[in-house]
């Protein structure tokens, strides 16, 4: 048994109230707990204004919105 916790890439999307979507990697070593202080962060304790919904996403989404980053979209 490893003395360390395995860490894993999470994709996370977060869409603010006009619509606008982010995707975000990140290292976590618990995937699920990650997701729960993304919520609270962005939606549970942030002001009414700046309030986000927060879901999972993939690589491969995570791959495209970087590539739509990258041509300046």
């Amino acid at each position: 048994m490893s003395l360390h916790p395995v860490s894993r890439d999470v994709y996370v999307r977060r869409t603010d109230q006009a619509g606008k979507s982010v995707v975000t990697q990140h290292l976590a070593w618990d995937p699920a707990s990650f997701l729960v202080s993304q919520v609270e962060q962005y939606d549970k304790y942030a002001e009414p204004e700046a309030r986000q919904s927060v879901a999972m996403a993939t690589a491969a989404e995570y791959q495209a919105y970087r590539n739509q980053q990258k041509k300046g979209h």
